[in-house]
Formats: structure tokens, C-alpha cells, sequence
């Protein structure tokens, strides 16, 4: 074989491999460079505005109307205020003239806000002398009915966040975080309510569970746990976690077309933490709010993980040191709005995303 014929392939073919690794290496580099590129939630020098600190004790359940104003509970805790409580008070922010208005006082121990298909106000009405039930309120005539305040004849605990799904079924988790009232018998749970009234308890397997959420396509229920025993413990159990939550988590579970759930697994552990109240977007991502519940020495977190369960950024606390306990987005003009609340103080702010909120 000529030699010179030998080396010139042999120069070709060394030619060929640098070509071929130099565009490996382009589509490796480039590939890095997309996992590693931090996923856009905030808007462009986005920065906490505080909208109202109008409240006493205990912000929670913060979630936008149909026609924009945005609604939250103050959990007045009678270990906090304890003369002429006011059982609990439901605030309306008008994102248009920025005013914050005393709209429902009592509220029976307001937890958990939710706004359903129908455009009505779900409220989760807590323990501590509150009414322990779930209850619908027109926005528009301001009828209020009892959907729920037992299980086979005995009082919840204290229901304490609450969702619903697009056939108009809801979600509500009862565990006790407050309150001296005596144990009825019921374990912590979560439940669903069919729109003909019937009670279904759908699992007792979280110590504690707090914040509820189904997804954006109506698969899945998120369920979180705030399982610190500095709060009561119920009697009734259950006895432990079956996660193994020492603190805060959240589960996921299957859901079914009748509204069931199964294959109940970790999507998220916090172990030095607990998680409170959750949001959604439209893209599927979950808004956790998290705080150690300790005034004293706060330590407060805000996550946002995407359906897969992966975390895709931790987002700056607002400035006034307050434990973040819940977190929503605006409706309308008003969509890319990212309101969170905050107790100790009771705060309520507000951030611009890139991202718009998921309302049935």
C-alpha cells in the first residue's frame, strides 16, 4: 500500500474524530448549560411590596376572587389576644385602590381561603373556640352554608386548609394546631366533599397535615405536613408519620376520576422546618411556604418545585422578618402578582412574577 496514501487517510481520519469531538463537546457544553441555567420565576428586579399589615395575630389563606380582590384570614389565638377576641376576621384587598377591608368578623376561626369553580369563597373555619367546619359564602350575596363540621358524628378537629377540583369536589385537611377544645374522637386526616354533600375521609397517614392542592391537571393531590410535636398532639392519632416526616414534607398522591387517592409518596422533605400553605401556577409548579413557627428565632422559607418534584429555585422572605405561612396568586390584571402572608407580624406582601397563578 503506498505510504503516503496511508498517512493522508490516516490525517483524515484524525480530522474526522476532532470534528466529531469538537461538536460532542458544543452539544455537552450546551446541554450544562441549559440544567444549570436557573429557571425564571420573578420577573426582572421584581422586589417585595408590603400591601397591609392591618391584622393582629395569624395570616393565612390568602387567594384572589374572580374579579380580582384578594381575600386572607387573621387567626386571632386566644393565647395571643385574650379579651374581646374577635373569633377571627377575614380582610378583602382591592389590588385596584390598594384598601384593606375588614369583610367577615367573626369568621369563626378562619384558616384556609379557596375560591372554587363556582366563584364562591371556601373557608376553613379552625379549632379554638372557631367553628371547626367548612363553609361556602357567595362573594355576591354573602350566603353562607355549612358544607361540613363532622365524620360519622363526630366534630372535626379543626379543618385547616382547603382546594377544590374542576367537577367542583373539595379538599380539606383537619388537624388541630390550637385551641383547648376537647378531642371528639377523629384522627388527623384529609377529606373530600362531593357536590351532593357526602363526607369522604380520604387518608390518615400524615402526623399532621396543613396546605392541600390538586394539580393543574386534576392527577394529583398534594397534601404537606407541619408534624413539630410542640404543637397538640392528637390522641386519636395517628401515632406516626408514614413518611417518616420529622417536620415538614409533603406527599403526593394519585388521583383518581372519582376523586380517590392512592400511591401516597414523598415529593418533598423538609427536615428543620414545617410547611404551611401551598399555591400552583399554570405551568404545574408548587408555591410552599414554610416557617420553624418560633417568633422568637424565625426561620421562614419560600420554594417552588415543579411537577416532577424537582426544586427549581428558594425565593427571598419578605423583609419584615414574619414567619411566611401562606402564599397566592392575583386573578385578572393582577395574575402575575405573587402574594404571600406572614405572622409576627401579620403582613401581607406581594411580588411580580413571570409566572401566572392556577384557579379552577
Amino acid at each position: 500500500m503506498n505510504c503516503f496514501a496511508t498517512v493522508r487517510r490516516f490525517k483524515t481520519f484524525r480530522c474526522f474524530l476532532g470534528i466529531c469531538g469538537i461538536l460532542l463537546s458544543l452539544v455537552f457544553a450546551s446541554a450544562i448549560g441549559v440544567a444549570q441555567a436557573p429557571p425564571q420565576i420573578l420577573a426582572k428586579d421584581a422586589q417585595w411590596q408590603e400591601i397591609s399589615h392591618s391584622g393582629k395575630v395569624w395570616a393565612e389563606g390568602v387567594v384572589a376572587a374572580k374579579d380580582g380582590m384578594v381575600y386572607l384570614s387573621d387567626v386571632t389565638y386566644s393565647g395571643v389576644i385574650k379579651e374581646n377576641n374577635p373569633r377571627g376576621t377575614i380582610y378583602r384587598y382591592d389590588p385596584t385602590s390598594g384598601a384593606t377591608t375588614k369583610y367577615m368578623e367573626p369568621s369563626g376561626m378562619s384558616n384556609g381561603l379557596h375560591v372554587d369553580k363556582n366563584g364562591d369563597l371556601i373557608i376553613a373555619q379552625d379549632a379554638d373556640f372557631g367553628g371547626r367546619a367548612v363553609l361556602r359564602r357567595n362573594l355576591t350575596t354573602g350566603k353562607t352554608v355549612v358544607l361540613a363540621d363532622s365524620f360519622e358524628g363526630k366534630r372535626f378537629n379543626g379543618p385547616n386548609d382547603v382546594t377544590s377540583d374542576a367537577k367542583g369536589r373539595i379538599y380539606f385537611t383537619d388537624a388541630r394546631y390550637g385551641g383547648d377544645e376537647p378531642w371528639t374522637g377523629l384522627p388527623h386526616a384529609f377529606y373530600r366533599i362531593d357536590p351532593d354533600g357526602k363526607v369522604t375521609r380520604l387518608a390518615m397517614d400524615i402526623f399532621r397535615p396543613n396546605g392541600i392542592e390538586v394539580s393543574a391537571d386534576g392527577k394529583r393531590l398534594y397534601v404537606a405536613a407541619c408534624n413539630s410535636t410542640m404543637l397538640p398532639i392528637n390522641p386519636n392519632g395517628p401515632a406516626k408519620d408514614k413518611f417518616g416526616f420529622v417536620n415538614g414534607g409533603i406527599v403526593v398522591y394519585d388521583l383518581d376520576k372519582a376523586g380517590n387517592v392512592s400511591n401516597g409518596r414523598e415529593f418533598f422533605r423538609a427536615d428543620d422546618i414545617g410547611v404551611d400553605g401551598t399555591a400552583m401556577d399554570t405551568d404545574g409548579n408548587l408555591y410552599v411556604a414554610m416557617h420553624n413557627g418560633n417568633p422568637g428565632a424565625p426561620k421562614s422559607d419560600i420554594v417552588v418545585i415543579s411537577p416532577a418534584g424537582k426544586v427549581l429555585q428558594h425565593l427571598s422572605t419578605p423583609p419584615g422578618n414574619g414567619l411566611t405561612t401562606n402564599l397566592g396568586f392575583g386573578r385578572g390584571a393582577d395574575s402575575h402578582s405573587l402574594y404571600v402572608t406572614t405572622s409576627f407580624p401579620w403582613e401581607l406582601y406581594r411580588i411580580q412574577t413571570v409566572k401566572q397563578g392556577f384557579y379552577q
